[in-house]
């Protein structure tokens, strides 16, 4: 394995009280933090070289949707590593994920987004049950309602495991 830092956008999309979650839905392969263990995680994805943080999360979010979106405000950074014993499917342990509140046009809550890619699809997860979930990185948890809370909270957290 050849370990790189991975430079990712995320987004906070909420609808209604409910929050836009992303998940690998494939039986095989998975490339999960533990082998065949299902998690939800913010959508977005990979900067591309010389592309911008916003750029690259207005185009992960139309390519995984299908919907264009606005970015309402940039929230905070999470850096997050783990380790894949035996895993050799998904190779990065190590991410940098700048995160932004984002709104997509002309979408509800109460409509189901059609899979466009094959290892990525989506749920909407009520905001109160988000305790309830493997959602992952696990500290998100405690992040996203102190974001709602605050409009102005820029928030960094580094998990290292």
């Amino acid at each position: 394995m050849d370990p790189k830092i991975h430079v990712l956008s995320r987004a906070l999309i909420i609808h209604n009280d409910q929050l836009l979650l992303a998940y690998d839905p494939r039986q095989e392969p998975k490339h999960y933090y533990e082998l065949n263990a299902p998690f939800f995680y913010l959508p977005g994805g990979h900067l591309e070289f010389k592309e911008s943080s916003e750029d690259a999360l207005l185009r992960e979010i139309f390519e995984e949707t299908g919907y264009g979106s606005d970015i309402e405000r940039f929230l905070g950074v999470l850096e997050h590593s783990w380790k894949f014993p035996g895993d050799e499917v998904c190779y990065h342990t190590h991410e940098i994920n700048l995160i932004f509140k984002v709104n997509l046009k002309g979408i509800k809550s109460n409509i189901k987004i059609v899979q466009k890619e094959e290892h990525v699809a989506f749920k909407w997860v009520s905001l109160e049950k988000i305790n309830d979930i493997d959602l992952r990185p696990a500290i998100l948890k405690n992040m996203i309602p102190q974001w709602l809370v605050d409009n102005k909270l820029r928030m960094f957290q580094s998990v290292m495991t």
